[in-house]
């Protein structure tokens, strides 16, 4: 299992398209708050203006989300370890482990950097007390988790369509569905099951960071629980 985990993990870093992908989303977002005041906002502002903006970089994860692991499928690499007698379960766990770190740093490098420079200039906003900092810890960890919750939509359409096309589309299309759905009549209701609404009412201090890390492992582990299961009982060829 080691072995596999580190493979992954030089794979990722070694990956071109994710290098690509961490640039195109900085410029990206820079461009989303040129002209903004929000170099002016404290860290805690700024963090939940980036919230409200994160379903766009949600989107280009889906993409590199078929092109890490989708090609992986497509292209049949993915079953190589399974020939040197490694089990399916242990691919897997390793293949996704390397994806949802990418997927977090896609998702959060640039609201991280963000926050920090907002909040070396302009403070966090508040006074940081033992229980802020404990807050701002547990933010964290609610932030990482969903964002795993959020990449095992595409490790779920991965392993059912193992082609990298649908391995892109079909987790985008869910996602322009939830948009839907959270500008609805159910908004407030769905806001609190979605993993992209939690972020948002997470920041914004609706939910408690122990809410979002509940939901998003509970997203996290059964949609990956799904995944290797289906992956357990298809067919090689």
């Amino acid at each position: 299992m080691g072995k596999l985990l580190h493979a992954e993990r030089y794979k990722l870093f070694h990956d071109k398209t994710f290098w690509i992908t961490l640039i195109v989303i900085i410029a990206f977002n820079m461009i989303v708050i040129s002209g903004s005041a929000i170099f002016s906002m404290s860290g805690n502002q700024a963090l939940s203006e980036m919230m409200r903006k994160e379903i766009l970089t949600i989107l280009i994860s889906c993409i590199y989300g078929g092109l890490f692991i989708g090609s992986d499928f497509a292209d049949r690499t993915l079953y190589h370890a399974l020939m040197a007698g490694k089990s399916r379960v242990a691919v897997l766990l390793a293949k996704t482990s390397a994806f949802l770190i990418a997927i977090d740093v896609i998702l959060f490098i640039f609201p991280l950097f963000l926050t920090i420079t907002c909040t070396v200039r302009n403070g966090w906003g508040t006074a940081l007390s033992r229980g802020a900092i404990l807050q701002l810890a547990g933010l964290i960890a609610a932030l990482l988790i969903l964002g795993f919750a959020i990449g095992t939509f595409s490790l779920l359409a991965a392993v059912c369509f193992r082609d990298v096309g649908r391995t892109i589309g079909i987790p985008i299309i869910l996602y322009f569905v939830m948009i839907l759905l959270l500008n609805g009549p159910h908004a407030n209701m769905l806001a609190h099951v979605f993993p992209a609404g939690i972020l948002l009412l997470m920041v914004n201090g609706t939910v408690s960071p122990a809410y979002g890390i509940l939901v998003g492992s509970l997203w996290s582990v059964s949609l990956f629980a799904i995944s290797s299961l289906i992956f357990r009982n298809e067919e090689l060829c």
